[in-house]
């Protein structure tokens, strides 16, 4: 789980099964080459987003969590109920010997979460919502397991959209599932190797 890391063959998955390889094989790799390499800043954004909006002893449901980047802040930031949540036991293998959550969950956003209604404070995903990764349909599972009053936040591409989104979106807003808050501004996500590459943190209140 230490081998090199290249970004294009994540993007480049055909099926989910490889793109679960992929983050295996990268998973040793993963914290350097994304924070060093690449200087992705989405992380560290997104937990100070929380930390703005949620008291230190809430659940924090850390979705697609990776190696635990969103929730290695969290924790600076003085955050303890945190739970992981990805398709990749390598990843989770490298979060957890961090001691990053609480609790982890191997599971994939898509698919039903083995969480009870309400069981959360707040969910994240930074950096999932793209092609070939977590589909929109995630979004709506995941605001069934947040409670009312909670919060949505999450990461979307400003410069190239994953398609499906926008319609996900409107769809919870117009059934009352979720309220919007605030949509940041865009920013550079990946200012040292991918400085086209922007994002926008999305904030919703579910209930």
């Amino acid at each position: 789980m230490s081998g090199s890391f290249d970004v294009d063959k994540l993007y480049a998955a055909a099926s989910t099964a490889e793109l679960i390889g992929e983050y295996d094989r990268v998973a040793g790799a993963y914290d350097s080459a994304l924070l060093d390499g690449h200087a992705w800043c989405a992380p560290r954004i997104v937990a100070h987003v929380a930390a703005w909006l949620l008291p230190r002893d809430s659940r924090v449901l850390d979705a697609a969590c990776g190696t635990g980047l969103v929730g290695d802040v969290l924790r600076e930031l003085g955050f303890d109920a945190l739970h992981g949540l990805d398709l990749s036991a390598g990843m989770l293998e490298v979060a957890r010997a961090k001691g990053t959550y609480a609790a982890t969950t191997l599971a994939a956003l898509g698919d039903p979460l083995p969480f009870a209604d309400g069981a959360f404070d707040a969910f994240t995903v930074c950096g999932a919502f793209t092609p070939r990764h977590a589909p929109p349909a995630s979004l709506a599972e995941l605001v069934r397991v947040t409670r009312p009053g909670g919060y949505a936040i999450f990461t979307l591409r400003a410069d190239d959209p994953a398609p499906g989104f926008d319609e996900a979106i409107a769809a919870l807003t117009g059934a009352g599932r979720w309220r919007l808050l605030q949509v940041g501004t865009d920013f550079q996500s990946l200012p040292k190797a991918e400085p086209h590459v922007r994002n926008r943190i999305h904030v919703y209140v579910v209930g």
